[in-house]
């Protein structure tokens, strides 16, 4: 089992064995499995550095410091770079290079949503494993062979949906490239991913405003289910396991947007406030 951690919600100020511990403990309470340090290959969230390719989440301050690094190499644990913005630019790139220059090291790694920045990437800073990001949206067989035979990308994440369609992960061929999720956050029922474009402009500095599919554009979610409590929800492992693939992926657990609308309805005003940002 190889384990890439996301560092969200850490404190920049705590040690980052503390938030993986929590992780940890979390998931031996929780879950159906038990992970240790050795079972983490990396650590993903964004570094003091700032880098405008940054995507998934605006880059307001960072999580993985400094002060961390030490602990995470001693420990075989890589640093992987969030870098699935949606735009990138051969100006922004460069802007990137010297924090891509720093964290260019043998078990580091980046997480891109385009191919072009694969490629780049690939060329200029070779000792990164390059995966290619759950936002490219790899719902199908032929989608996931397409992007396979690119020979750019040594892991392939697929959406939280796709852990609930068993005909498609078990139909792929190669399933050592093969990441799946280990528990959810709000992607999993979401029915346009709306933040993912309005993220990669933020960090490009080309707008402001934050925008969420539901909370601010009202767009319903694909499911709810209230008889789950989604903060201590993780996926059956051993029947990804049982088929061969053995590369996962672990959110920071948070209540997510899975539970009743009315819930949401209700409380809409002050979530809009809580994500908005001009």
């Amino acid at each position: 089992m190889k384990i890439s951690c996301s560092s969200r919600a850490k404190d920049p100020g705590d040690p980052i064995q503390i938030h993986l511990n929590l992780h940890i403990e979390r998931a031996k309470r929780f879950a159906p499995f038990n992970f240790k340090y050795e079972d983490i290959d990396c650590v993903y969230g964004q570094v003091e550095e700032y880098i405008p390719l940054y995507g998934g989440r605006p880059a307001y301050f960072p999580e993985i410091m400094k002060h961390d690094l030490p602990f995470l190499y001693d420990n075989g644990i890589g640093v992987k770079l969030t870098l699935q913005n949606k735009t990138p630019t051969e100006e922004a790139y460069k802007k990137s290079k010297s924090a891509l220059k720093e964290y260019n090291r043998k078990g580091n790694a980046v997480i891109v949503n385009s191919d072009k920045l694969a490629e780049w990437i690939k060329n200029d800073f070779s000792n990164y494993n390059i995966e290619a990001s759950c936002i490219q949206d790899i719902t199908d067989n032929e989608k996931f062979e397409k992007k396979a035979a690119l020979g750019l990308y040594d892991t392939i994440v697929l959406p939280i949906h796709c852990n609930d369609d068993m005909k498609f992960i078990e139909s792929i061929k190669r399933k050592d490239l093969v990441r799946l999720f280990m528990n959810i956050e709000c992607s999993y029922n979401c029915p346009s991913k709306t933040c993912y474009g309005t993220t990669s402009k933020i960090n490009l500095e080309l707008k402001r405003k934050f925008v969420c599919s539901l909370i601010h554009l009202g767009q319903e979610r694909s499911f709810y289910n209230d008889d789950i409590k989604w903060d201590e929800f993780y996926f059956d492992l051993k029947k990804y396991e049982a088929i061969g693939i053995n590369k996962f992926k672990l959110v920071t657990p948070t209540e997510q947007q899975q539970r009743t609308a009315l819930m949401y309805k209700r409380n809409h005003n002050q979530l809009a406030r809580s994500v908005v940002w001009d």
